[in-house]
C-alpha cells in the first residue's frame, strides 16, 4: 500500500512538473509570438538621402491613436478632440529611431545607429529641433531638424561627443540654440547660432560648432533646459532624491551679449535655485504656469502643473494639476498655447508590445488641461 501511494505521489509530482513546464513554455511561446507580431507589423522603412529613416518606427497612425484613446482617454481628448491653437508638432513622426547616420566612436567611422533615444524638443525659428543620444553609447549624439509647419524631415546635425542631450531650448532674442552637456566632470550649457542650422553641411559629418561653452558646477548634472523671459532655467534630474532648478539670466549687452557668462569665460553663478520633485525630465514655463514632466521606468509618467508663484517650492503638494501620461515622457515645451511632448519609448531599447509607444510628438491644448 505504501509503495502504491509512493508511485501515485511520484506520478502526481511528475504531472505537476509537466503541467508547469507546458505552462511556462506556453507563456514564453505566447510572448515570442507577440514579439514577432509586434515586429512584423512595423511600418515600411523609408529613408531620406542621408540614411535617416523618416517613417514612424513602430506603428501606423491608426494604431497609435487607438492605443492612446484606449489607455489615456483624457490625453487623447485634450490632444485630438479639442481644436489645437497651433498645428506645429501635432503628431509629427520622430525620425531616426530605426536608422540614423552618426559617428561610431568604437569603429572610428560614420555608420548607422539603430538605437537613438529621443530626449529634447524645442521650436526654433522655422524649425522643430529634436535631440537624441545613442542607447548603445557608441555613436555621437544628434539633433534632428524638422520643418515646424509640416513635420518634414530636413537634416540631422552631429553633436560633439556622446552627451545625453536631455535638454534643448531656443533664445529668440539672441537667436541661439542652447543644449545641456558637460565640460570635464562639470555640467555645462552650450549654444550655437540658429543660422548655423541652415548652413550646416551634412556631407562633412562634422560636429556643429558652439559659440558658447559654459560650465555650471552648481548643478551636478544638467538634464533639461528651457528659455523664459531672458533666462535659461536648467533642471537637474535626480533618480532617488529631489532635483534642482537653477535660473541664469542672459546678458543682452557688452562683450558677453546673449550669453549667461558673468565675470569669467569658465563658469557662471545661477541667479536663483529651487528644489523640485525627483525624476524630473523636463520643464517649461507658459504664461503664469510651470510645467514639469516626470518619468522613470515603464510605469505612467506624470505631468505636474504649478502656478508661477510656486517656483521656490516645486513640490507635488503645491501642484494645481497632476496628470497621468504615457511612459517614458522626456522634455516638454510650450508653444502658442500647445504643450509639445517627446517620449523615449520609441527607442528600440524601450519599445515593447502591449505598451503605448509614442513614436510621434504629442501636442496638447494647454487650456483644455484646465477644462477651458
Amino acid at each position: 500500500m505504501v509503495k502504491k501511494l509512493g508511485r501515485i505521489l511520484k506520478s502526481f509530482v511528475l504531472f505537476l512538473l509537466i503541467v508547469g513546464a507546458l505552462g511556462t513554455g506556453g507563456y514564453f511561446g505566447y510572448q515570442w509570438y507577440q514579439e514577432q507580431e509586434f515586429l512584423n507589423n512595423r511600418p515600411k522603412l523609408v529613408k531620406a538621402k542621408d540614411g535617416t529613416n523618416t517613417n514612424a518606427a513602430w506603428q501606423k497612425e491608426s494604431t497609435y491613436q487607438k492605443n492612446l484613446r484606449t489607455k489615456y482617454p483624457f490625453i487623447n481628448k485634450v490632444s485630438n478632440y479639442v481644436p489645437p491653437r497651433t498645428w506645429v508638432g501635432k503628431d509629427f513622426v520622430i525620425p531616426g529611431l530605426v536608422a540614423t547616420k552618426s559617428y561610431d566612436f568604437k569603429k572610428k567611422k560614420y555608420d548607422t545607429a539603430t538605437e537613438m533615444t529621443p530626449q529634447g524638443i524645442t521650436v526654433a525659428g522655422k524649425y522643430l529641433l529634436l535631440t537624441a543620444y545613442d542607447g548603445e553609447h557608441t555613436h555621437a549624439s544628434v539633433i534632428y531638424v524638422l520643418n515646424k509647419k509640416t513635420g518634414k524631415y530636413i537634416k540631422t546635425i552631429q553633436v560633439a561627443g556622446r552627451p545625453h542631450l536631455g535638454g534643448i531650448a531656443y533664445d529668440p532674442v539672441g537667436k541661439n540654440v542652447w543644449i545641456t552637456g558637460s565640460i570635464g566632470k562639470s555640467s555645462a550649457l552650450m549654444s550655437f547660432p540658429l543660422k548655423e542650422v541652415a548652413s550646416y553641411d551634412t556631407k562633412r559629418h562634422a560636429p556643429i560648432s558652439y559659440n558658447n561653452r559654459i560650465s555650471i558646477p552648481t548643478l551636478e548634472k544638467a538634464s533639461t533646459v528651457t528659455y523664459y523671459d531672458n533666462q535659461l532655467f536648467v533642471g537637474f534630474f535626480n533618480m532617488y532624491g529631489r532635483g534642482r532648478v537653477a535660473s541664469y539670466t542672459i546678458s543682452r549687452s557688452g562683450k558677453n551679449k546673449n550669453s549667461i557668462i558673468t565675470g569669467t569665460v569658465d563658469w557662471s553663478d545661477p541667479s536663483g535655485v529651487t528644489s523640485m520633485n525627483k525624476q524630473i525630465q523636463g520643464i517649461t514655463i507658459y504664461d503664469d504656469k510651470i510645467f514639469l514632466s516626470q518619468s522613470y521606468g515603464s510605469s505612467d509618467s506624470k505631468l505636474y502643473i504649478f502656478p508661477s508663484t510656486a517656483l521656490d517650492a516645486l513640490d507635488e503638494k503645491n501642484a494645481e494639476l497632476v496628470i497621468d501620461m504615457p511612459p517614458y515622457l522626456e522634455q516638454i515645451t510650450a508653444y502658442k498655447g500647445q504643450l509639445l511632448c517627446i517620449f523615449e519609448s520609441g527607442s528600440k531599447q524601450y519599445a515593447k508590445p502591449n505598451m503605448v509607444i509614442m513614436d510621434r510628438i504629442l501636442s496638447i491644448n494647454i487650456n483644455a488641461l484646465f477644462g477651458n
